[in-house]
């Protein structure tokens, strides 16, 4: 196993190597090694075609009725390495004589290789295809120059008396620890898990093409925050960080032994995923953040794109028991089952209600009239409806346009909200909710505000720390919505100012984002005391407008902040 520079092979047949980028604890794989030596090949024989089978080494995870999980290394199974890339290659120039991808089954065809030649095999951990449909996703080393992890085959002559080689990437265990440097399967498992995930998607939408994505995983990337290029990732992750207005979509995946490894914990990288899948044919208003208490109460977006991820992940996975495994010899994992909900105060603030609400509306697929729903629909409505409001990515504008747009049975919806004490929606806003929390959370009723009329002022616009004891600012009533209109026929430049009209520390630092119907279109973060101003240019229309106190999560240490606005 190893990882590719351009063309350059950097590892031994079968090894894995983690390369360099600086040490967080523990020991870092190895250092790259070369290719797979020349052999001596004689007489230039007819053509001849190669074929075999890519497998890799599947940990799977053992879940107790506790709710904890681990891996377990005594079951281990190899499965086969499905759409992946695979190349023939010269032993000395290095040249791509063929290339090909394994079908469904792992299985490759290499043909017209002409004869008496040194070559090796090599499969990559990426994709171009997923089965029909196009995909370009490959799994690379965030700690070595995004190398490309890949395994090779030993060199060996092309010719008619070996036409078949199969190549398998182990897992690196030893009975007690990893080898880093022969962790071959790891990158391979999280490329199927992804392949599974992409399956999902095309049996209801034929036709999708999957835009680049890299995956970042190495056996440095340790949960320790600090610089991504030194495997100090901080957690398993998604990021679209634009590169001169060119999308860069990177997943990074954890994988320091004996700290966290997620590349067998399937649900984590099919949860990971579904935040590319909203960010690339849906709309994601997260702000991100912690995540994940017993008691989180999140602001409404967080909720939503955190409960899409896990819902999706037992979707695609046909299972709803997720796993995250970690800690000594990857032991001390915990678990959960997204189908299960939130009991405990449950609510369109709460990841487990918005979970298990996906969960429910995918599998309800019965015949029975005013009962189907099934994913399909639900899919059909992420993908093509929820880019159609100015309302923020929640499970209210989600569930409106569900009934509304996508065509589902609002009987078989307003069963499953109620459940989770969500009412079904009268608008995309979600306008005829009544629970806020047990007790009721402050700042969260109604979900938006209304502005009137341009250049009138609205106050008691309010927003409290009262929820989030760990001060992040993504939790409920940290952000109050307010909606306003732009009248038909006067889109010019307009002037919102959010100014305090009463703070804790009598010292706000008030910042809002501008959203339309297209998700985020502007953001006023300024550092100025007590007021914040942005001017641009708005057409006729919704829009909403997100507003807190950076106060509340920094060193001002407001508990509680109170603004006026005004739009001229």
């Amino acid at each position: 196993m190893h990882k590719l520079t351009g063309v350059f092979a950097l590892c031994a047949s079968l090894a894995a190597c983690g390369g360099g980028g600086g040490s967080n604890g523990g020991s870092p794989a190895p250092a790259p090694t070369p290719a797979p030596a020349p052999v001596t090949c004689s007489g230039s024989g007819a053509n001849v075609a190669l074929t075999g089978a890519v497998t890799f080494d599947y940990v799977p995870i053992s879940v107790s009725g506790n709710g904890s999980s681990r891996l377990n290394y005594s079951s281990v199974v190899q499965r086969p390495a499905r759409s992946v890339v695979v190349e023939v290659i010269d032993s000395s120039s290095q040249q791509v004589l063929a290339t090909a991808s394994t079908n469904a089954s792992g299985v490759y065809q290499l043909s017209a290789i002409a004869g008496g030649r040194s070559v090796f095999v090599r499969a990559k951990a990426k994709m171009t295809s997923s089965g029909a449909n196009t995909a370009d996703i490959a799994v690379i080393d965030n700690t070595n120059g995004g190398a490309q992890w890949a395994t090779d085959t030993a060199a060996f002559c092309s010719d008619a008396a070996a036409p078949t080689k199969n190549l398998n990437a182990g897992s690196g265990w030893t009975g007690s620890a990893y080898n880093d440097g022969a962790r071959a399967a790891g990158p391979f498992a999280i490329l199927d898990t992804i392949y599974l995930a992409t399956q999902k998607i095309v049996s209801v939408d034929a036709s999708v093409q999957f835009p680049t994505l890299r995956i970042n995983w190495s056996p440095n990337n340790i949960a320790t925050n600090g610089t991504l290029a030194n495997g100090q990732i901080g957690t398993s992750f998604y990021t679209n960080a634009s590169v001169n207005g060119v999308p860069s979509r990177n997943l990074y995946i954890l994988g320091r032994q004996d700290n966290d490894t997620d590349e067998y914990d399937d649900h984590v990288i099919a949860h990971e995923f579904g935040h590319y899948l909203q960010d690339v044919f849906s709309r994601d208003d997260t702000i991100g953040g912690a995540h994940g208490g017993l008691d989180d109460r999140l602001d409404m977006r967080v909720a939503f794109s955190e409960g899409w991820g896990n819902g999706w992940s037992g979707i695609a996975l046909a299972n709803p028991v997720y796993a995250d495994t970690s800690g000594t010899q990857q032991a001390q994992g915990a678990s959960f089952n997204v189908s299960t909900g939130e009991t405990t105060n449950p609510g369109f603030f709460k990841e487990a209600s918005v979970e298990k609400m996906f969960w429910d509306f995918s599998q309800i697929t019965a015949t029975t009239p005013n009962t189907t729903i099934g994913f399909a629909r639900v899919w059909n409505t992420m993908k093509n409806f929820m880019k159609t409001t100015p309302a923020l990515t929640g499970i209210h504008s989600f569930t409106s346009a569900l009934v509304n747009s996508g065509g589902a049975p609002g009987t078989a919806v307003q069963t499953i909200l109620t459940a989770q004490n969500i009412a079904l929606p009268s608008d995309a806003y979600g306008s005829n909710e009544t629970n806020f929390g047990n007790p009721a959370i402050a700042n969260l009723n109604p979900i938006y505000l209304s502005y009137g009329a341009l250049n009138s002022t609205l106050g008691s616009i309010c927003v409290s720390n009262a929820t989030d004891t760990a001060k992040v600012g993504n939790k409920a009533g940290e952000h109050r919505y307010v909606r306003f209109s732009i009248p038909a026929g006067t889109a010019q430049s307009r002037t919102i100012t959010v100014s305090q009209s009463s703070s804790s520390s009598g010292n706000s630092d008030p910042d809002f984002t501008v959203y339309d119907s297209t998700g985020q279109i502007q953001q006023a973060e300024s550092n100025v005391a007590r007021s914040e101003t942005a001017t641009l240019t708005l057409s006729s229309g919704n829009y909403v407008l997100a507003i807190t106190d950076y106060g509340l999560v920094s060193s001002i240490g407001n508990s509680s902040s109170c603004f006026t606005l005004n739009i001229r």
